[in-house]
């Protein structure tokens, strides 16, 4: 069976609909405080990984709960396969925030080709085709149209490293030392659902550095098929294994990208 994002459909849905429902929210610590995993995390993503094999089940599966020596095949240039990311935001589900999602990206040789987010607190479902468009319930989403920096929506991300954090806040309070103007900024705590809303025109722009490929899989393909832009910081082109990118709308991304490149040591 060909994997399209109509296929992932059911299969997002399931998972979402159990994270929606799910009150285990008990943590054990990865490598800190703020790096952790719950148990609805494996449970999420043995829900996906058994749908999944329903349908393909010669395809390799990787998932952000898998062991970093499993996870480094996602890094060949020829990888083949899903990449899952079976709770994004998990800080935010620990706090019953309800800013959670369940991604689910298929690649080919490298690059994303198709997949699904679903965020079943919004009960909102982003699909994306390379080639075909994004579409958010059904219904095609496009990147804003948005071209000044004064009046836009511009968001980082939380991370796990405390320096890394620290390069994220000092990078966005350089647009308004470089520029004059401060943003609209958010920080919702999910990278997977700001790059959504990148695509689908809530955001103008997303900065950050600390980004896996689980996160991006199918995200960056949202974005692009949306009429948006992924790079990285330095402005070159960025792959779904990239951690420290820009996206947004053309013209946010360049202007963006100006200021950034301005400041080396913000460059990752």
């Amino acid at each position: 069976m060909e994997v399209t994002s109509n296929t992932l459909i059911p299969i997002v849905k399931t998972a979402g609909a159990y994270m929606h429902g799910s009150e285990e929210r008990g943590s054990s610590d990865k490598t800190n405080a703020k790096d952790f995993v719950t148990a609805a995390d494996i449970k999420a993503q043995n829900i996906l990984r058994e749908e999944l094999h329903k349908l393909y089940p010669e395809s390799i599966i990787l998932s952000e709960e898998d062991s970093e020596v499993e996870r480094k095949a996602m890094y060949e240039p020829s990888f083949t396969g899903f990449v899952l990311d079976p709770i994004d935001g998990t800080y935010n589900f620990k706090r019953d925030m309800q800013e959670s999602a369940i991604s689910v990206g298929y690649i080919v040789n490298g690059k994303p080709v198709c997949g699904a987010v679903y965020d079943p607190y919004k009960d909102e479902l982003y699909t994306a085709d390379k080639g075909k468009g994004a579409f958010r319930n059904g219904s095609p989403i496009y990147v804003s149209n948005q071209k000044e920096l004064a009046g836009a929506s511009v968001a980082t991300s939380n991370s796990y490293d405390d320096e890394a954090m620290s390069r994220n806040l000092k990078r966005h309070l350089y647009i308004y030392e470089k520029s004059g103007v401060m943003p609209w900024t958010s920080c919702p705590g999910s990278g997977v659902l700001i790059l959504c809303y990148v695509a689908c025109g809530r955001f103008d722009a997303y900065h950050h550095n600390g980004l896996k490929p689980w996160d991006n899989a199918a995200a960056f393909l949202l974005v692009e098929e949306a009429g948006g832009v992924v790079q990285r910081l330095d402005g070159t082109e960025a792959t779904f294994t990239d951690a420290a990118i820009i996206a947004g709308n053309p013209d946010m991304l360049s202007t963006l990208s100006d200021i950034f490149k301005a400041c080396p040591t913000l460059l990752k």
